[in-house]
């Protein structure tokens, strides 16, 4: 088999070491290297090598964690095995390693491939079944499958038996079967219950890792409160001190820090705060003191930008630096925060995008504001490129003497603030453009938009056409090509 679990399944910790003697006969296989290997959530990973002589391998490292491990073979071909507190000894043939297998010893590996062949020889009877009954026959099936799993499978105590069980989906009741909202409420309160996360090996099975993925994408609610709610009571139930909490914690704090779609950066936060942070009294065995701090900082700096939370106050100057302006005084009932940089690339596309949709908001009577923070700390090029493109909306940032003078600024002639001139830290300004749309009171209601999701969501909003987003459409469409043929060409080369 290339490249393709036999079930994407496996497990294992750093509790669960043992002596083990490992030895397979491969029949058809020539004398050459052969890897050992085992799974890390999804991803296989290099645990030994060993060198066949007449077809057969063995194993010599003293200690292994307890998992599914894949004997890998010239060109990727690979077979997988349990390995528990146990000997195993397997023999195939390099032409078929599944259907060739023969367990010598291993209880969990006879279990193992017993199942695989149980699903196998289901299969082949589906295929057979037509006429008029074939649905009943087929309810047969699945009802003679459920019974296997029931006697075989579910609630053994074999390291075999849990990660098979974790393919097991909870068996939903008849009476409820019909009824979407019951029957969805269930299998979501039931969801976890043939997977023991007590159990900290099933962080090495690629089907912790798709059930885990699964629920957290597909089973609730993306909504960021919700998410971390599930995200605690599941981790509250792992062992601190394992890999299955590491892998856990990891896999959703990134999943979500890394997220494109708005709002999910709250859910890195509430992970950030319970596992990383503080940094000095921190559950994150797995990472060094210096990626600590850098992390529970992000966390912190973008706490206070969650979409909810009321905008950081901005007191700033025009162009003119002489007229300062306090965006919390202004009466539009939106306003869109950009900031952007003269000397950025991106930001020279988006601008003149943004001034068309400015543009036909005011024509279509919408109440919004645009407030364009300049983020060069010498604003020479900021102030040309306003003026010289005529930027219609309100211009502001800050200004070399303001900065050298800031005592000045703030405590005797008190017309700004230190957070106004701080805005770069306080609005996390790492990479430009920068855009938020706050409401009436000032709470942030959108982040990260460009002028397409800009224009979607005023729509929405609105209830309002935005004739210009046809082009954004269009544009956009164009764009994402080009870079795909970019990276198509650059592959070529």
């Amino acid at each position: 088999m290339r490249n393709k679990s036999l079930l994407i399944l496996l497990l294992c910790t750093v509790s669960f070491y043992s002596q083990q003697n490992l030895k397979f006969k491969i029949n058809g296989l020539q004398d050459t290297t052969v890897f050992l290997a085992r799974y890390f959530g999804d991803k296989l990973y290099y645990a030994d090598t060993a060198y066949s002589k007449n077809g057969t391998v063995v194993f010599n490292k003293k200690e292994f964690v307890g998992g599914i491990y894949a004997v890998v073979c010239p060109e990727s071909r690979y077979f997988e095995f349990i390995m528990a507190n146990e000997d195993v000894e397997l023999e195939t043939d390099i032409l078929d390693f599944n259907g060739k297998m023969k367990i010598k010893k291993s209880e969990n590996n006879k279990l193992f491939y017993q199942y695989i062949s149980f699903l196998g020889s289901m299969k082949e009877r589906s295929k057979t079944l037509q006429g008029d009954d074939s649905k009943t026959k087929r309810e047969a099936l699945d009802l003679e499958v459920k019974q296997y799993q029931k006697n075989n499978i579910l609630n053994k105590e074999l390291l075999a038996a849990k990660v098979l069980a974790m393919s097991v989906d909870p068996e939903i009741p008849e009476e409820i079967k019909d009824n979407d909202s019951l029957r969805y409420r269930f299998y979501l309160d039931h969801y976890w219950d043939n997977i023991d996360v007590t159990d900290s090996r099933i962080v090495h099975t690629p089907v912790y890792h798709k059930k885990l993925d699964f629920f957290f994408k597909k089973m609730i609610p993306q909504i960021p409160d919700t998410i971390c709610k599930y995200a605690h009571n599941l981790i509250s139930q792992i062992d601190e001190e394992t890999d299955l909490f590491k892998y856990t914690v990891h896999h959703l704090t990134y999943k979500y820090e890394t997220s494109n779609i708005m709002g999910m950066d709250a859910v890195f936060v509430c992970m950030a705060q319970k596992y990383y942070c503080p940094a000095n009294d921190s559950k994150s065995f797995w990472l060094d003191s210096n990626k600590i701090v850098d992390l529970c900082d992000k966390a912190e700096k973008t706490a206070p930008l969650l979409i909810g939370k009321k905008a950081p106050r901005l007191i700033l100057a025009d162009t003119s630096e002489t007229n300062w302006i306090d965006f919390y005084q202004l009466p539009n009932k939106y306003n869109l925060l950009i900031f952007w940089d003269p000397d950025c690339g991106h930001c020279k596309k988006e601008i003149p995008k943004m001034e068309n949709l400015y543009k036909e908001f005011k024509e279509k009577g919408i109440d919004i504001e645009f407030i364009a923070v300049g983020t060069n700390l010498e604003n020479e090029k900021w102030i040309k490129y306003v003026k010289n493109n005529e930027l219609p909306w309100i211009n502001i940032s800050d200004f070399p003497d303001a900065n050298k003078n800031a005592k000045e600024y703030i405590y005797e002639k008190r017309i700004t603030t230190l957070e106004s001139l701080n805005f770069r830290s306080k609005y996390d300004i790492f990479s430009t453009p920068q855009v938020y749309l706050v409401d009436s009171e000032k709470k942030i209601i959108g982040k990260k938009l460009n002028a397409l999701s800009l224009g979607k969501m005023m729509e929405h909003l609105e209830e309002v056409d935005i004739d210009y987003l046809e082009t954004l459409e269009k544009q956009n469409k164009e764009e994402k090509e080009k870079i795909e043929n970019s990276k198509k060409k650059n592959n070529k080369d």
